[in-house]
């Protein structure tokens, strides 16, 4: 090794200085940290990265993801920049410099199996290969090889692989859906003309993950959850599912990653624990969680049922292999498991979870996903509607002791610490602006919700409150998308000579009973406030019109902060974004200015330029909507006040 007087040579460039005078050992451990959008970032804005190896090694750890070609279509693949235009470049860009950064990747259901023959020719170091987009059906010629014959051409690629993420081989309805990916409601693609990739008896489980014999992970995605399900059903879609993973594993396989919360769950731990290597079973809560966060709680009309006999659709003969005679498992016992749990409620999801985390097992369960920040709405926890005749009622999750075990497992061993979203309950009418006619009478919903948010305090779980997630927004006004204070209506008069009259409002906002237990409170408006322009380089200036929007709005705020401002006594962190007229006109209010007078309170103001869409956070996790690569229309103040005392106020 070369030698000077101040020693090697190799060791004295490894700790010259790069990005902000780090060095490099220790700028390679905090890019570890970061993922393929920050290295891009870092390419392009820092000066003298451009051209870093430790960035370069980070742009290409996983140059193509799952969500890059998740459910692409066939024209958008061959035609469109973001389809094979991509994929080529990035094969034009591999070559001996690089070629050894690329760890993982994720394959079009599109690709043909030269693509597969150069990934194993040309990706040396790759151990993680994703071909959850693949389907089992093709509806075109292009790409009709079978898992065999993708075996056959490629086997060491397979046979180095230390994880593998793969679409849920049981679950028929995922695979057929593929259809609509090459041209939706088209004679062409009819089931008469669909080729299967099974069509000569291979399969992922029974061909693929055989032969993948160093993995170590193992990815599923999908999970069928169907109405009505009988035992034919049962069998194909859990019993299939269960058995290729436990008949064709390879030994050394230690994780099992669901990305999807399964509704048989307890059994999936109690067969795979025969795997003798296999420890953990990880499940996507977080993904799970904000997928159905639209969903509340309890669906009157919508009834999960269990129903004997074997009945099914001629077409889903393509998934069947003939097992279901041999199988000695109880269909209707196991189906009626599988209906308790199939249903998109968080307290059914809660319910099972309970059940698998409590069972004894070698097998442990956990999260691949933070859940720090996930974001819920209150009714996920409270029985919303009113129970009919045929339903079942279940219980609130301050009354049912195997909702608050999972929660207190999540909270434990997950760090879960739920963000709670407001904004269907700012409404002076509400619930009359939720569009149903089986809700409970406001009273005891919200008497409901306040046991729900005291029993998350008792398990030391802190209460995040949210204004600003529109996505569930029934909001009183047309521009619900930006604005919180509009005109509400109501109805003066005895029917039917009843008017309708729009009222200014007064924003009861149905915080009393629980602002006392808030602990942190985040207010944020979307950059495209007032909503009315939207983005655009014209009409840079406020109209008169959006003028009187934002006095509409601070009137709104001084009503806001007057009726709760002194409630939030709990309050220990209050982070805002919004635009700088309406946090200067905060400054007029004397109960907000009592609310953070106490000594404990600090500030962090954060500059707020142009906004990156799914890329700036107002809390880590929680991240703003409705922007781009544009300046807001208005200047903002994205500000945190903080306390780390717990006395009241």
């Amino acid at each position: 090794e070369p030698q000077d007087a101040e020693g090697p040579l190799v060791d004295r460039e490894k700790l010259q200085p790069t990005f902000l005078g780090i060095p490099v050992d220790i700028f390679r451990c905090i890019v570890d940290y970061l993922d393929r959008g920050d290295a891009c970032t870092l390419k392009l804005v820092c000066r003298g990265l451009s051209d870093s190896e430790v960035v370069n090694e980070l742009m290409y750890r996983e140059p193509v993801q799952f969500d890059d070609v998740r459910e692409i279509r066939m024209g958008d693949w061959l035609y469109k920049q973001s389809g094979r235009q991509r994929w080529d470049a990035f094969r034009t860009s591999i070559n001996d410099s690089n070629r050894s950064f690329v760890q993982s990747i994720a394959l079009s259901h599109f690709c043909s199996i030269e693509d597969f023959k150069w990934v194993e020719q040309n990706l040396p170091k790759l151990i993680c290969l994703d071909i959850a987009n693949i389907k089992d059906f093709v509806w075109t010629p292009g790409e009709i090889w079978t898992w065999k014959e993708l075996l056959d051409a490629c086997p060491l690629l397979f046979a180095r692989l230390q994880e593998l993420e793969v679409c849920n081989w049981a679950d028929y309805a995922a695979h057929s859906r593929v259809e609509y990916n090459y041209s939706y409601n088209d004679w062409l693609y009819k089931t008469k003309f669909r080729i299967s990739r099974r069509r000569d008896g291979s399969s992922v489980p029974t061909t693929i993950l055989k032969a993948c014999t160093q993995l170590k992970t193992l990815g599923i995605r999908g999970c069928s959850r169907h109405i009505a399900w009988n035992e034919w059903e049962v069998h194909q879609r859990v019993c299939t599912l269960v058995d290729g993973i436990v008949s064709n594993a390879p030994p050394m396989l230690q994780t099992l990653k669901l990305h999807e919360m399964a509704p048989f769950l307890s059994l999936m731990l109690s067969e795979v624990s025969r795997l003798k290597q296999l420890s953990t079973v990880s499940v996507g809560l977080c993904s799970w969680m904000q997928e159905h966060r639209d969903n509340f709680r309890n669906y009157p009309f919508l009834m999960h049922r269990m129903i004997p006999g074997t009945q099914h659709r001629d077409e889903e003969e393509a998934f069947d292999e003939g097992t279901f005679e041999t199988c000695n498992r109880n269909h209707m016992q196991l189906g009626q498991q599988v209906v308790d749990g199939v249903g998109h409620s968080l307290s059914n999801m809660l319910k099972q979870l309970s059940s698998a985390v409590h069972q004894q097992t070698t097998v442990k369960i956990k999260s691949y996903d933070s859940l720090q920040n996930v974001i819920l709405h209150p009714f996920h926890f409270i029985n919303v509607h009113q129970p009919t005749r045929h339903q079942v009622e279940n219980p609130d999750f301050s009354e049912s002791r195997e909702m608050q075990d999972a929660v207190r497992w999540m909270a434990t061993t997950c760090g879960w610490k739920p963000v709670f979203t407001w904004d269907t309950m700012m409404c002076d009418v509400f619930p009359a602006n939720i569009d149903t006619p089986t809700l409970r009478p406001k009273a005891d919903i919200l008497s409901q919700i306040k046991k729900t948010f005291e029993k998350l305090k008792a398990l030391d779980i802190p209460l995040r409150l949210t204004i600003g997630d529109r996505i569930l927004s029934c909001s009183n006004s047309g521009l619900d998308r930006s604005l919180y204070f509009g005109d509400f209506k109501t109805l003066t008069g005895d029917p039917p000579n009843h008017t309708q009259t729009l009222q200014e409002t007064q924003a009861r906002f149905n915080l009393t009973g629980i602002a006392n237990l808030v602990d942190e409170l985040i207010i944020h408006y979307s950059l495209d406030m007032p909503g009315v322009a939207g983005w655009g380089k014209t009409n840079r200036q406020l109209s008169d019109g959006e003028k009187a929007l934002i006095i509409r709005e601070m009137k709104g705020w001084r009503k806001f902060w007057a009726r709760y401002a002194l409630q939030f006594t709990n309050l220990k962190k209050l982070t805002v974004m919004v635009p700088k007229g309406i946090f200067d006109d905060w400054g007029r209010s004397k109960q907000l200015a009592q609310l953070l007078q106490d000594d404990s309170w600090q500030a962090l103001e954060l500059d707020v330029r142009r906004a990156k869409y799914g890329s700036t956070p107002i809390t880590p996790g929680l991240l703003l909507r409705h922007t781009d690569k544009k300046h807001p229309r208005m200047r903002f103040v994205k500000r945190v006040f903080f306390r780390q005392n717990d006395t009241e106020l």
